[in-house]
């Protein structure tokens, strides 16, 4: 009677779980913020008119990372987040291609701060390097006063239109700086 028993439950709890599986739903991962409905979608799903602005000037240096249908009250548009080396940025348009308004600016302020936006981060270029990478003139440097008691965290190589320096990152107990130098380790402004 005790193995009859048992055997129903295990039985029951069987078709319980099969169930329970049978019964999940997939639910779409949406963020809702301030009533702003941003839903994720690939980026191959965007409009062909934003892929095509995508494709050019000033934008086509930029790399989609990721994109999002936005409701926002009574307004619709896409955001695309992009990056560029180590430079990101979330762009919003129409489903024309064109861009919406940001923060109330019209469409013509919003495009003219987005241009400015590319062009000035188009001119500065930092690149990641290994701190042993720097040069030996800066490794000099950073082991003397008044920089010994720092501990660099990390070190770029950066080209801001015709000047090239180093930007050493340094970290003394809660305290950080960032350094610049040129490759004879002398300061940079």
């Amino acid at each position: 009677m005790k193995k009859l028993f048992v055997a129903a439950i295990v039985a029951f709890a069987g078709f319980t779980a099969t169930q329970a599986q049978a019964s999940v739903n997939k639910v779409q991962i949406v963020s809702v913020q301030d009533s702003v409905v941003k839903t994720p979608i690939e980026v191959s799903a965007l409009p062909d008119a934003i892929k095509t602005v995508l494709a050019t000037d000033p934008y086509k240096d930029w790399t989609p990372t990721a994109a999002f249908s936005v409701k926002d009250g009574d307004k619709a548009y896409f955001q695309v987040d992009v990056k560029k080396a180590e430079e990101t940025a979330s762009l919003k348009f129409d489903a024309e291609g064109k861009p919406v308004e940001l923060s109330g600016a019209s469409v013509a302020e919003a495009q003219a701060s987005i241009n400015e936006m590319v062009s000035v981060q188009d001119s500065v270029v930092k690149t990641p390097i290994e701190v042993s990478a720097l040069p030996d003139a800066i490794k000099t440097v950073l082991a003397t006063d008044p920089y010994k008691a720092w501990t660099p965290t990390a070190a770029f190589s950066v080209k801001d239109g015709d000047k090239a320096y180093f930007q050493v990152d340094v970290k003394k107990e809660e305290e950080t700086a960032s350094l610049k130098f040129d490759a004879e380790g002398k300061p940079v402004e």
